[in-house]
C-alpha cells in the first residue's frame, strides 16, 4: 500500500522542466494582462499586451514602457528618458527563463541555475494555476536577489494599445539607445 501511495505522489510532481513548460504556457496564453508589482519594495503597476508591449508605472514616478518598436525608461527625479530601439526583438518571459544547465521545483517553485547566464539563479514561485507570484534574480557575481512579486493579477483585459506609446515631457532629457552605449 505504501509502494502504491508513493507511485502516485510521484508521478503527479511536474519535474522542473514540466514546471517551467507549463509557466511559460500559461503566460503566453493570456492576450494581456495587468497586476500590482513590486521591486526589491519600489511599488507600481504593471500591463502587458500582446505582442510585446508593456508598461510598468513605479509609485517614485519612473516608467519602463515598450511597444515592440522602442523601450523608454523615464526618470522624473532625473529628467532623462532614454529611448532605446528594440527592432522588434523581445525576449519575453521565455526568454528570461530559457538556457538554465539546472532546471528543478519543489511544488509550485522552479528553480534554474546557469554559470554562464547573466541571472546566475532565478527561482520562480507560481500559483496553483501557473500564474507568476515571485521572480527572485541573483545576477553573476552578486550574492544578493533583486525580488519582483506581482499581486491582484488580471488576464485578458483588453488593454488599449495608446498605454504602451509613452511621450516624454517635453522638459525632459532624451538619449537615444542608452543599452547601446559602453560606459
Amino acid at each position: 500500500m505504501f509502494f502504491l501511495i508513493f507511485l502516485s505522489l510521484s508521478a503527479a510532481a511536474e519535474s522542473g522542466e514540466e514546471l517551467l513548460n507549463s509557466i511559460v504556457g500559461t503566460m503566453n496564453s493570456f492576450d494581456s494582462f495587468r497586476a500590482n508589482i513590486s521591486i526589491d519594495g519600489l511599488s507600481g503597476s504593471i500591463s502587458y499586451k500582446r505582442p510585446g508591449s508593456l508598461n510598468v508605472k513605479f509609485s517614485d514616478g519612473r516608467v519602463l514602457s515598450g511597444n515592440g518598436r522602442h523601450l523608454w525608461i523615464y526618470s522624473p527625479a532625473r529628467g532623462i528618458a532614454g529611448k532605446q530601439d528594440l527592432k522588434g526583438l523581445t525576449g519575453g518571459l521565455g526568454g528570461l527563463l530559457s538556457g538554465y544547465e539546472s532546471v528543478s521545483s519543489t511544488g509550485k517553485v522552479l528553480k534554474l541555475k546557469s554559470d554562464n547566464k547573466y541571472y546566475e539563479e532565478i527561482i520562480v514561485s507560481v500559483t496553483p494555476n501557473n500564474i507568476i507570484k515571485s521572480l527572485k534574480l541573483r545576477a553573476k557575481g552578486r550574492s544578493d536577489f533583486m525580488d519582483i512579486t506581482f499581486s491582484g493579477v488580471q488576464t485578458n483585459i483588453g488593454l488599449s494599445s495608446s498605454i504602451f506609446n509613452f511621450h516624454p515631457p517635453a522638459n525632459a532629457q532624451i538619449v537615444e539607445n542608452p543599452l547601446n552605449q559602453r560606459e
